[in-house]
This record gives C-alpha cells, structure tokens and sequence, in this order.
C-alpha cells in the first residue's frame, strides 16, 4: 500500500468490514452469528428482546457494544463515533471545527481524560488550559476517561442549536489544584500557519495542526519567498498533530530525497515515505513541547534524524502511531470507528512513541498576548531566543 493509503485518518469503506462488525456486536439487524465468539453478546441480545418488560432501544444498545468493544482493547486512541459524532469528525479532518481547540486523550490506568495540547490563539489557550491539565468536569458535570467521547461532543457543542459562541466552564486539575476555566466555542481552523517577520532575514512560522490543505499553505509561503530570507524558524509547540500525509509533505518541501518516514502495520509489513520535492533549501530551527505530537513528531524527527534542522524546547509527547477510520455501515451515517493500524517510525529506525529529544534544550516559556499569539519577545521567550542565535 503506498504512503498515500496510510494518512493519520484515512477512510476505509468496505463492505466487508461492515459485515464483520455488525456481525462481531450482536444481532439488533436480525442476523444470526451462530457459534462464534460473540455469540454471548447475541444471547444477551435476544433474552432482552424476548423478556425485558421496557422498552429496548436496538441503536442505542449497539452504538454501546460498540463502544465496549474498542474499550476493551484499552488503547486511547481507538474510539467508536456515533452518527452524530462522526459529521462533527469528518468537518474537523477537513481542517475546522467549532470547539475550544484542543487535543485531549484518556489516561486508562487512571481513568482521567488529559490535555494533550492546546492550539495556538484557541479559546481554550486564552482560557489557560494548558497541556497535562486533567479535566475534571465540564459545566459542573463530571468526566472520566470512560466517556472521553461525550466530554469532546459537549465542548464541540454536538446537538446545541448554534454552539458557536456559547460559554462553558472547564474544570481541570493542575497539580494539587482545581481551576475553573471559562472559554467560549469558535470556528478552529487546522490549517491556521501564523507569519511574523523577525529580523535579519528570519521568517517564523507557526502551525497549529496538520490537516489536507496545511502542507499547501506552508508551499504556497515558501514559494514566494524572495533572496532576503535566510533562515526559518518552524514553531510546533502545542501541535497536536493530524494528517500523516501533510506532515509527510511538509517533510518534503526540506529535503531533495530519501527517507522521511516509515510505518509497520501489525504483521510487520513495512511502508516507506521518501522525499522528492526539496521546494526549500534555507536553514531551519524547530520548537518543540511536550504538547508536539503525531503528525508535528514525524517533521521534527525526520528533520532531526536527517540532520536537516535543530530541534530546541523541551522532549515531545510521544505519540508514535497512527489510526485508520473504518465506516460501520454502508456510509458515514451509520458511524464509524478510528482504529490504532500502525506504528510510525523516524527515518533512523526510532519509534516515534519514544518522543524528540530536542538537540537544544529549554524551557517552552512562550510569552503569549491576551489573545494567545506568540508576542515575539525573545527575552521572555527562550526557545525562540535561542533559534534566532541559532540561525544567525
């Protein structure tokens, strides 16, 4: 399968995998399963059917072995969406979403739900969410790790009638501390590149997540760049990530050739992503946090491994693998489940679960406006301070 069929969030549809899982939950459609492993689930099914005095609501049963199902593969990473969720999944893979702007995950040994990272400029950012806060309730109704799905549909504002705009109140913990965080939903553009100009022919670049059109804007930029610049500083801190594709080509606009990647499905199977474009050949500096993960750890490890760019802030998240979407029906509408299908490793062979050891180390003390943009103070700002002597 070449690189292309293997993005972050690729959509599968195929009818056999429609067949199987309808088959593998329980028999609310009426087919019969017979002596598979499952067909305790199918009996359960049927003794409700046949003997429960209330009322037994088929979907709504389903959409919960669903659920279960991935649960008990204990992955964080692999969930069920419901019809309802998946409209909402699909608008954001497309680079914008209504939301508070942040990549959370659950933590299944403690049962909590934690911030990953938190998008530049987002409400959440300008609320002071911040990465590895827990978040504990949300207008005072309390979340767990298990219901991961129902705490993003109420930040997203999932079955409101125009969410954008509307106030809730996040509570998180911070150490040994309760924070009451006021934020409002907004449109969240993945795609957002912020552009400054520091000086002396230095350019900074600062994306927010990896989505299908972010390795064009940053070509397009880099494109009509005139002689005057003479180095580049590419900020990912606080970037959760995305499509595996776009980080691949944003790879690729810094190299002429080889390797920039490589994934290993579960049968060892290994498929590899090599550079062929090499748009950009000025100096590069990249930050990054503990809130850099997934697509933005694949261009910071391949930029690092190839010797192509200094990395400075602090060690990333280290998520190292990459999911595939697969539909549960004939169409979107009837869900789908976004299942962990490989393992992305750095062109050196390191797996990317390991996170990227920055080559300078400093702390990522952003000093950020009100509105949550990089205020571009290199005396507050250390890591920035320390890529501009880097490039200069």
């Amino acid at each position: 399968m070449s690189g292309k069929g293997k993005i972050l969030l690729t959509v599968l549809l195929t009818f056999s995998v429609t067949c199987i899982m309808f088959v593998l939950i329980f028999n609310t459609l009426g087919i019969s399963v017979g002596g598979g492993r499952f067909n305790r689930l199918e009996a359960v099914s049927r003794i409700i059917e046949s003997k429960y005095i209330g009322e037994f609501d088929e979907e709504k049963a389903e959409d919960a072995a669903i659920s279960a199902i991935l649960s008990s593969i204990d992955d964080p990473y692999s969930v069920y969406y419901s019809p309802e969720e998946t409209e909402s999944l699909m608008t954001r893979i497309n680079g914008s979403y209504v939301g508070v702007g942040i990549e959370v995950t659950a933590n299944i040994g403690t049962d909590e739900i934690v911030v990953i990272s938190v998008y530049g400029g987002s409400p959440a950012q300008r609320a002071g969410v911040m990465s590895g806060d827990v978040i504990v309730a949300i207008d005072g109704v309390n979340y767990s790790g298990a219901t991961l799905n129902d705490a993003v549909a109420y930040m997203k504002g999932e079955g409101m009638e125009s969410p954008k705009g509307k106030e809730f109140v996040m509570t998180v913990r911070r150490g040994g501390d309760l924070l009451d965080l006021t934020m409002t939903r907004e449109e969240i553009d993945t795609n957002y590149i912020e552009k400054r100009d520091l000086g002396d022919g230095l350019l900074y670049l600062r994306y927010t997540g990896f989505s299908k059109e972010s390795a064009q804007k940053l070509s397009n930029i880099i494109n009509k760049l005139d002689g005057s610049t003479r180095g580049i500083v590419l900020d990912l801190r606080e970037n959760p990530g995305g499509d595996l594709d776009a980080a691949v080509d944003v790879c690729d606009l810094f190299l002429d050739d080889g390797l920039i990647m490589y994934t290993e499905d579960k049968d060892g199977n290994r498929d590899e992503m090599r550079a062929k474009k090499g748009a950009c050949d000025l100096p590069l500096t990249i930050l990054v946090d503990g809130g850099t993960a997934s697509a933005s750890e694949i261009v910071a490890g391949c930029m690092q491994a190839r010797g192509r760019a200094t990395i400075i802030g602090e060690k990333t998240y280290g998520k190292g693998v990459s999911q595939m979407i697969f539909s549960v029906g004939s169409s979107y509408s009837d869900g789908v489940v976004k299942v962990t299908s490989y393992k992305n490793y750095r062109p050196d062979g390191i797996w990317l679960n390991e996170g990227v050891t920055p080559d300078i180390e400093a702390a990522s003390s952003a000093y950020l406006d009100e509105y949550g943009n990089v205020a571009f103070d290199a005396q507050e700002d250390e890591p920035l301070r320390l890529a501009i002597e880097e490039l200069k």
